[in-house]
């Protein structure tokens, strides 16, 4: 019986949340316009220890998920990445630091079969459930992706990407 209410108590302290169908958006630029690619498939775990002060997270989101509502800039974006080759994008975590109603990630974001260490800040909330909110930037070129053109111009190298999880 001891034993049994010493393992309850103990899942009492960790919080292990599942994501699925979260939502991710990145922000593309050209001279000519500005778009934004959406994925509501962000899938996923979050895990919280509050006693032992262990945090990780661990994202991925298929390319083929991503629609920016223009069928001919997303089979353009599809060939770019090389999808499928590389299908998906994946981020794990390495260190998280959380403060009041904040959260600074850091991490490795693997993407076009490179892996690199990003860092986001993001607003979050425990309440009931667990939601965060945040970005980053990172560059076309870090993951040897050419950047198709418009017109003979190239898109922007820089992408911004937001994440909405829930």
């Amino acid at each position: 019986m001891i034993i049994i209410l010493i393992l309850l108590l103990s899942t009492l302290s960790a919080q292990d949340f599942e994501i699925n169908g979260a939502r991710l958006n990145y922000h593309g630029s050209h001279i000519l316009h500005d778009w934004v690619g959406t994925s509501n498939d962000l899938k996923g775990r979050v895990f919280i220890d509050n006693d032992k002060s262990e945090y990780f997270v661990e994202l991925n989101v298929s390319l083929r998920s991503f629609s920016s509502k223009n069928s001919n800039r997303d089979s353009n974006m599809l060939f770019a990445t090389e999808a499928l080759d590389y299908p998906t994008i994946t981020f794990k975590s390495t260190s998280i630091n959380i403060f009041k109603d904040s959260v600074k990630v850091v991490g490795n974001l693997s993407f076009h079969g490179v892996s690199k260490k990003i860092e986001s800040t993001a607003k979050f909330q425990l309440s009931n459930d667990f939601s965060a909110k945040g970005s980053f930037k990172m560059n076309l070129s870090d993951y040897d992706i050419e950047r198709p053109t418009l017109m003979f111009i190239k898109i922007d190298d820089e992408i911004k990407i937001e994440y909405f999880i829930k």
